[in-house]
């Protein structure tokens, strides 16, 4: 047998899916002295995936003609490849459940973190009679993913997988598979609207000891700099400006804090929820931190006797505005109780952060903020930074609770929110074929990929459907960026 890489070209109808991953392709495939290059498509084969939940033929349509013109013009620059369509009927035979536990709980992870990133939901016991089905077949698709690609791997030598972020449905049974066949698997994705791509070899991006690595390998780099680079980021975190994510603050102002909060009269713990849909259902590398209920955990503290010598006020974070309505009842709830700032709340994160006797942070980046400004935090359950030592570290509330009542708190090392911050501003991954022109714009070897006018007006309606099953109830508001996307074949977002 030769040896082989291969590429699954899973989503390719979301750009830069597609063009990552061809970039990244044609780095590993230069990288291996041009030794063949497989890519795997579907053609209609999956029963459910995260951008065709209902497995629509104008989505899939979509899919496999961006797909192919990918690949022509990779083959172009990289003359040996081959692509390989893989249809339904072809699929159906390698569904056969007899996985091990291990296995079946790692792939329904993946079908969880899918719906949960859908609906903004980190609770699949609620899911009604639709969901259930498409949970169903979500999971049917990545048995079969699985088996399939378990006997690829078994029948060629495969020196690298390429597959995209590995947390969702369609990408997590392939992490599964080369793992179970000690083959080198790499994943992409990208940051900040597709401006900063990232990849790594055989670790998830949520990997706790990715980010240590990455984090200190970047610090080391940049040691000279590196105070000057965390304090550039911090400046455009206090002013609401730009870095390497959304800026969640940008409609708070600035030094603003709510007249109920200031007139508080005793010393304030203030503590920072997040949207966790997405974190829930990463694993082990997160669970064996503590998967801690936030609302519950919240009551938890309030109800304790730290209320005797604290006010308590709790932010959201602005992204949770978008939260499942489950979890918005049980906000409204927890508001009779505590002082509750709303996702869209005017109080200023980081005046709040300073006015605060003491931070409690659940795995938002915060964490390390709070830190930098020389306050106390407390980090319940994982984060991104929890193998650097940027906070009091708990994994559960009751710990959280007596670490408090013990007085035994301390201000970490600002060195290590440094560290964190050089990470996220000086990035180290770079892919020469993969060109981010504007949001919603990208190029793989100097070339746009998009798919004629027609096909994209014929897939309006059932991206109007799904739309729909997932609850966006704000369609006609994204008007501005729907129809510059279908006239221009774009895919910009908010």
């Amino acid at each position: 047998m030769k040896n082989i890489n291969i590429s699954y070209l899973n989503l390719p109808a979301q750009s830069p899916s597609l063009e990552l991953n061809l970039s990244l392709s044609e780095k590993v495939h230069r990288d291996s002295l041009k030794i063949s290059h497989k890519f795997y498509m579907w053609d209609r084969a999956l029963s459910s995936c995260s951008v065709n939940l209902l497995k629509k033929k104008s989505i899939c349509d979509i899919c496999t003609f961006k797909a192919k013109k990918g690949f022509e013009i990779f083959n172009k620059r990289n003359p040996n490849s081959e692509l390989i369509k893989i249809s339904k009927k072809d699929l159906l035979k390698f569904f056969k459940n007899n996985l091990s536990k291990e296995i079946k709980d790692e792939l329904m992870l993946g079908v969880h973190s899918t719906i949960g990133s859908q609906l903004r939901l980190d609770n699949m016991d609620i899911l009604n009679k639709k969901w259930r089905k498409i949970k169903e077949n979500m999971y049917s698709s990545s048995v079969s993913l699985y088996n399939f690609f378990d006997k690829v791997l078994k029948t060629n030598k495969v020196n690298n997988f390429i597959i995209f972020n590995g947390r969702l449905s369609c990408a997590r049974p392939l992490v599964c598979v080369s793992k179970s066949n000690n083959i080198n698997y790499k994943l992409f994705d990208a940051t900040n609207n597709g401006q900063i791509p990232m990849y790594s070899t055989n670790e998830m991006f949520h990997s706790i000891n990715f980010e240590k690595k990455n984090a200190l390998r970047t610090y080391v780099k940049f040691y000279k700099e590196s105070k000057t680079i965390a304090s550039e980021y911090m400046r455009k975190k206090l002013n609401s400006i730009k870095t390497n994510d959304k800026v969640y603050t940008k409609n708070q102002i600035k030094g603003h804090i709510d007249i109920k909060i200031r007139s508080l009269k005793k010393p304030i713990i203030s503590i920072y929820t997040s949207s966790d849909d997405e974190y829930r259902f990463i694993g082990s590398d997160w669970a064996q931190y503590g998967l801690v209920d936030q609302i519950d955990g919240i009551f938890s503290l309030i109800n304790s006797d730290l209320s005797k010598k604290y006010d308590f006020v709790v932010k959201m974070h602005p992204n949770q505005k978008k939260m499942h309505p489950s979890i918005k009842k049980r906000y409204a709830e927890l508001s009779k109780h505590v002082n509750l700032l709303l996702p869209d709340n005017k109080t200023d994160t980081y005046s709040l952060i300073n006015f605060s006797k003491l931070i409690i942070n659940f795995c938002s980046t915060v964490g390390a903020e709070a830190n930098y400004l020389r306050k106390p935090v407390i980090q319940i359950g994982a984060s991104r930074f929890r193998a650097l030592p940027v906070a009091n570290y708990v994994s559960s509330i009751e710990d959280a609770i007596n670490l408090i009542r013990n007085n035994k708190i301390k201000i970490m090392p600002i060195r290590a929110s440094i560290v964190y911050f050089c990470y996220h501003g000086k990035t180290q991954f770079k892919l020469d074929s993969y060109k981010y022109i504007e949001d919603g714009v990208f190029k793989y070897g100097g070339e746009l990929i998009k798919t004629s006018f027609f096909m994209r007006v014929s897939a309006v309606y059932d991206k109007y459907i799904q739309g729909r099953l997932r609850g966006d109830e704000v369609i006609l508001s994204k008007l501005y960026l729907y129809i510059p996307n279908l006239i221009f074949g774009t895919t910009k977002v908010k």
